[in-house]
């Protein structure tokens, strides 16, 4: 075996393509990707189901082989976690990080259909979400089956800009590779062939680049209300059940489709509170993102 334990990540942002680009890494004969994909062992400060002990860590890495030069963890959290980066360090200083950025207005948006389904929100409407983020910084009116509040504050998730101004005071701008959503979307091969020679392994392409984990919509507010407040009452009385019903009427209920255009005036009130995450992503990742503002 040529390696041991992962030697880079790709740490976010979520919603962000990192699903494709796991994907299409995966199928490279010197690449082998984390399984599953988000282990999120090192962002310890959030409680999401991530993996604790580190044998289970090293087993989601237990398929490479010698041909194996590049083994990468694929968890989107990292980015968003006050800790990960810095205890990634301290187990490997080498380590390479990959960071796929999107205008914040959307991963925001994408991310809250995420929490309807895996996190246990229980607002449907994004707009009334959004306009919770302020109490439920204080604890308040968090859903009884949300498994950790941080991950229902869609407007700290997506301030990207910070939390790349973090990862750069810990890592050295040498061993991170930036790729824009819209780059990725649009000229995938080209962004794939650059992230190859970041990592140091063979010129590779997929026949085909398909798209993975697109954003889905909810059919059906009441059933996601029902299936998350079963979900809420299992977790608080540590039930345990092979076959996850409510899970399974959950998927039943969404669908991809394109989410319903938000109000201009909600888009400008969302530009207005990202204006300055926006241009400090700007300045630090060097790349003019004019395209996202809304006018």
């Amino acid at each position: 075996m040529a390696l041991l334990k992962p030697n880079f990540f790709i740490i976010g942002a979520p919603k962000c393509g990192t699903t494709s680009l796991h994907k299409y890494l995966s199928s490279h004969s010197q690449v082998t990707m984390s399984h599953p994909k988000e282990p999120h062992y090192f962002s310890t400060d959030i409680e999401n189901g991530g993996i604790r002990n580190k044998d289970e860590y090293l087993d989601c890495f237990d398929h490479c082989n010698k041909k194996t030069l590049a083994i990468g963890d694929s968890s989107t959290l990292y980015l968003y976690s006050k800790v990960a980066v810095q205890n990634i360090y301290k187990y490997d200083k080498e380590s390479k990080f990959i960071v796929m950025v999107r205008n914040p207005i959307e991963i925001a948006r994408s991310f809250h259909q995420v929490a309807l389904k895996t996190f246990g929100e229980i607002e449907t409407n994004f707009q009334k979400a959004w306009l919770l983020e302020e109490d439920r910084k204080v604890g308040k009116k968090i859903p009884k089956g949300c498994i950790d509040q941080q991950l229902i504050l869609y407007g700290n998730i997506a301030k990207i800009g910070q939390q790349i101004e973090r990862l750069l005071s810990h890592i050295s701008p040498d061993n991170i590779h930036f790729i824009l959503y819209d780059d990725f979307k649009n000229s995938t091969k080209s962004e794939y062939i650059k992230v190859l020679k970041f990592l140091k392994v063979n010129k590779e392409i997929p026949n085909i680049f398909s798209s993975y984990n697109v954003s889905q919509k909810i059919k059906n507010e009441t059933v996601t209300k029902l299936t998350n407040y079963v979900s809420a009452i299992k977790k608080n009385l540590e039930i345990k059940t092979k076959f996850n019903v409510a899970n399974k009427i959950h998927k039943a209920n969404i669908t991809r489709q394109p989410l319903d255009e938000l109000p201009i005036n909600f888009l400008l009130r969302m530009d207005k509170f990202f204006d300055y995450d926006i241009n400090l992503l700007s300045r630090l990742i060097k790349k003019d993102l004019s395209k996202w503002r809304v006018s």
